[in-house]
């Protein structure tokens, strides 16, 4: 009995190990909006629905339950800021090579955070405090890079409807986000993905026949949203299954 009980506890004690390795702890950071429309707030809307698919999936080790407000976009620019202004002298020189040659400037470095690539570096400056100071890893980021609508006016060429009297309209809400997995430590982009969601609605009208609608709704874009995030979630639970995830 007892050689059994110590085999379950060596059996709970690995399986144990082997979850805290799948699932390093985690942060989200608000997503930012890289849009023309910064006044609606879908950077908030969208990183809420994806930490929200991710809490529920069980998957992910989060530290926090809500995403945390850190504009590492900003940061960035005002890293890039005191770099550009202690290469005053230099600049003012016509001797360019103190600015250029800095850590900050070199190609592994991202110039900003939404166009960081897989194996680029985020100043880890800026992102190992926000990972010490949640008790985080590794950080999740992402960025609104397209919101908008399109519309469009097919003929309908069904038998016995005249073509130039009858046709179909139809309008979409479209939101297209980058989404990046930064490891705190170093600011190294480990992960990353693009994704988008839409959702439309149709109205066919012959004469005076309307049938459906063309108009934009708040339920185009609400869905919009939650299908966006939702392809987010999907990515990142794929790849975690997949081991693609976390590399020691």
């Amino acid at each position: 009995m007892k050689k059994l009980l110590a085999v379950l506890t060596m059996l709970l004690a690995l399986t144990f190990s082997v979850t805290v390795f799948a699932a390093p702890t985690c942060v989200m950071l608000k997503f930012t909006n890289d849009t023309r429309y910064k006044n609606i707030d879908s950077a908030a809307v969208l990183s809420d629905l994806v930490l929200e698919k991710l809490l529920a999936s069980g998957k992910f080790n989060l530290m926090e339950t809500r995403p945390i407000d850190e504009d590492i976009e900003a940061l960035l620019y005002d890293e890039k800021q005191r770099d550009i202004l202690n290469a005053e002298a230099s600049i003012k020189s016509g001797n360019l090579n103190l600015l250029f040659e800095s850590g900050t400037f070199d190609a592994k470095h991202a110039q900003s955070v939404a166009t960081a690539e897989v194996g680029q570096i985020v100043s880890p400056s800026i992102v190992s405090p926000i990972g010490r100071n949640h008790g985080a890893e590794y950080l999740i980021q992402g960025t609104i890079i397209n919101l908008g609508n399109g519309k469009a006016d097919s003929r309908n060429t069904v038998l016995g409807i005249d073509p130039n009297q009858a046709g179909t309209k139809t309008s979409a809400i479209g939101v297209v986000a980058d989404v990046r997995i930064i490891k705190a430590s170093t600011g190294e982009v480990i992960w990353r993905k693009m994704a988008t969601g839409t959702k439309k609605n149709s109205m066919f009208q012959y004469g005076m026949l309307k049938l459906g609608s063309s108009k934009l709704t708040a339920e185009m874009y609400n869905t919009s949203m939650a299908r966006c995030a939702q392809e987010i979630v999907d990515g990142l639970l794929e790849d975690l299954e997949a081991g693609k995830l976390f590399a020691k």
